[in-house]
């Protein structure tokens, strides 16, 4: 954490440098290798202090009793400590090559020094369990360590975490309504306070805020280290995300199975008075002649009397239908392939795991290749 803090004061020195605030760079420099010990802090400050004190002030116009040597001096050492800066890669976090910007700052704010779960998450007492969604998502994709390189960034994400762990409990929540976190009388001591809140509300401790995230985000499991302790958080979560499904009465279930049973009633009927199809794509007990297409050779099964039923005109149309019904599963098949593939992508920008990225660069896109080059034949103007 504080090799974190000492290069972004660094990246604050660089930053001060190239805009010539010397003395402020100089501040955070030493700042910085306070928390940690670098070499880039170091070469820094030494450039600095070979630098020639500035007389003026920066606001003020030049003196005309000023000797025009000495103005020259001291803006030529400027801009060599300026390279040095520029040559340590500007005012970018070292880490996320990104400088934090003014809605980063603010989101961590929001949520920098608060206590009360109701308050981090921006909610009321009586916020539904759907607001309290809302809440989470939102704070939870903005202060995302990958998504968020402010300082107390990582802080305000863990804080968010665990408020939402609580209050998403119905039972935690129940606790912390009547008792809250009782850290702000005077009597209370810190070590009494941080009893009451691991006893009363995380007994669960081995399940991070970030395990919390891939679970509401990826709907991952997280990693079984203690047994029930775990397992009962993550039953806990589980049973909250279906209570609606399990409130259903008996009737509203009927109500939801009759289009489903509709839909059979219907394929039976259809199946009864619809003629059988003149060709099928796979060998079974009535298709067993193989043919191939006249253009792009695509197997298919027909029955034995197909030729005394199909002139050679209706077997040009019908092999013109196949080959359109064969284009037609390969787009398919590459637009699932793609959107799984997109899946995979967010997956891992959002939770950082290179397993996602890994498995979605070795996907077979192989049907959207196959779509691409299917030509398909002129169309059959004259009727069969």
């Amino acid at each position: 954490m504080n090799k974190d803090e000492a290069e972004r004061c660094i990246n604050i020195a660089r930053r001060c440098i190239s805009e010539g605030n010397t003395e402020k760079a100089e501040k955070f420099l030493k700042k910085s290798l306070a928390l940690h010990e670098s070499a880039a802090a170091r070469d820094l400050l030494e450039g600095l202090n070979q630098t020639p004190p500035s007389t003026s002030s920066p606001s003020s116009p030049p003196s005309s009793s000023s000797p025009p040597s000495s103005s020259t001096a001291s803006q030529s050492a400027t801009s060599e400590t300026r390279k040095r800066a520029n040559a340590g890669g500007g005012g970018t976090d070292s880490s996320s090559g990104k400088e934090a910007t003014a809605d980063m700052i603010s989101a961590v704010n929001k949520v920098k020094g608060k206590k009360d779960y109701y308050t981090i998450l921006g909610c009321s007492k009586t916020a539904t369990e759907s607001d309290l969604k809302k809440a989470y998502r939102k704070l939870a994709l903005a202060l995302h360590p990958d998504k968020n390189c402010a300082p107390g960034a990582n802080e305000a994400f863990k804080a968010v975490g665990n408020a939402y762990a609580v209050l998403s409990n119905s039972e935690k929540r129940a606790r912390y309504d009547k008792y809250g976190l009782e850290d702000d009388s005077p009597s209370s001591s810190h070590r009494g306070h941080s009893h009451r809140y691991n006893r009363y509300y995380h007994d669960d401790e081995d399940i991070s805020p970030e395990e919390l995230f891939n679970m509401f985000f990826g709907g991952m499991q997280p990693n079984y280290r203690r047994g029930h302790r775990h397992t009962q958080f993550y039953s806990n979560y589980t049973r909250d995300q279906s209570t609606d499904a399990n409130n259903a009465s008996v009737i509203s279930s009927l109500l939801q199975m009759s289009p489903l049973l509709l839909l059979i009633l219907m394929s039976v009927l259809n199946s009864i008075f619809t003629e059988d199809p003149a060709w099928s794509y796979h060998r079974n007990g009535q298709y067993k002649v193989e043919r191939a297409t006249s253009w792009n050779s695509i197997r298919y099964y027909v029955k034995g009397d197909f030729t005394e039923k199909f002139t050679s005109q209706k077997i040009l149309h019908l092999e013109y239908e196949i080959e359109k019904d064969y284009k037609q599963d390969l787009q398919i098949k590459c637009i699932n392939n793609q959107r799984r593939k997109e899946q995979l992508m967010y997956q891992y920008r959002v939770t950082g795991n290179t397993r996602y990225r890994d498995y979605a660069e070795s996907m077979d896109l192989a049907s959207c290749k196959d779509y691409n080059n299917f030509k398909m034949p002129q169309y059959i103007r004259s009727n069969p």
